[in-house]
């Protein structure tokens, strides 16, 4: 990965350029903090983020962009300029604190990237080919690939600190290069906000068949989020027992899949025997068809039945 480490300065910052947006001249250069994502500075009347090994464009785009930086100003504490190398290297903020992360926040955020058409069609391979590139990465004991519902849809990739985006984690940005679309209940998952959350989104996105187990859903999404915080740990050295001790436990979930999966193997019986039932009572090769529509019907029925009996609850995973 390209790494850039400046000496900060107030000459060196008022004399870099090739910056996009309203730059502004430094007054200071104080250090605030540093995180796993890079150094925080006062620089006089705005805040300052450089990221050493940058990670993508993924944020300043979202300022970049005029169309996405005016559905999402009201939302976002937005950086309004910043320095690209090898991407997002230097970003700047108001000094303003970003607002808390809230289900109604979130909800508004969500709502906003949907109705501007920001918000992309579920993209089933593209989720489970990332998780792929990570599990052979971290050379993980399990190993989960996941249908997902027709209306779990994708919105672009950003990392909230707050309610203000910054750069994705290392980790990620090293496991998987290309720039894919994320589901959108991933941030309301990750923000512990779902409950609420569904409550304010339209029933279509946020309904029973984008939640349940059968199609991806809670599960999974959890999974994912478990398992990319395990490639951060690995990244940086940190403590991992309660992710590991979550990845245990996983094997055991997928049975409880299997055992589900398996209930419904009586579905197809059921609707071939009644095809056949009823095309041998066509020919006339049986003389009393009711046994054999009853049967398979009664298959059929109770198959679906312990399917959806045997299903774990989404609910039992937050």
């Amino acid at each position: 990965m390209p790494l850039h480490i400046p000496e900060v300065s107030i000459e060196w910052w008022n004399g870099l350029e090739g910056a996009w947006g309203d730059w502004p001249q430094a007054q200071k250069m104080e250090l605030i903090k540093e995180t796993r994502i890079g150094m925080w500075y006062d620089i006089g009347d705005y805040k300052a983020l450089i990221v050493p090994i940058p990670t993508g464009k993924q944020t300043s785009r979202l300022w970049r962009n005029p169309q996405l930086r005016h559905a999402l100003d009201a939302h976002l504490l937005l950086p309004f300029a910043g320095l690209d190398r090898d991407g997002d290297h230097i970003l700047v903020y108001p000094k303003t604190d970003a607002a808390e992360v809230t289900a109604e926040s979130l909800a508004e955020l969500h709502k906003t990237l949907i109705n501007g058409n920001w918000d992309t069609p579920q993209d089933e391979y593209g989720w489970n080919d990332r998780l792929k590139k990570v599990e052979d990465t971290l050379k993980t004991n399990t190993l989960w690939r996941a249908p997902h519902s027709y209306n779990t849809i994708g919105i672009p990739r950003f990392e909230l600190d707050g309610m203000m985006p910054v750069p994705i984690p290392f980790s990620e940005a090293m496991l998987w290069k290309n720039d894919t679309n994320l589901p959108m209940i991933r941030q309301a998952l990750k923000h512990n906000v779902l409950l609420k959350w569904r409550k304010l989104m339209p029933g279509k996105y946020s309904g029973e068949d984008v939640m349940r187990t059968a199609t991806g859903g809670i599960a999974h999404i959890k999974y994912d989020l478990n398992l990319l915080d395990k490639a951060e740990a690995a990244a940086f050295g940190l403590d991992s027992t309660e992710i590991d001790e979550y990845l245990s436990k996983v094997d055991r979930f997928q049975a409880k899949l299997g055992i589900m999966r398996l209930m419904l193997m009586g579905s197809p019986l059921g609707i071939i025997g009644l095809i056949a039932t009823f095309m041998l009572d066509r020919a006339g090769e049986i003389s009393q068809p009711s046994i054999g529509y009853w049967t398979f019907a009664i298959i059929w029925i109770i198959s679906g039945t312990a399917y959806t009996f045997t299903e774990p609850d989404w609910r039992q995973e937050l």
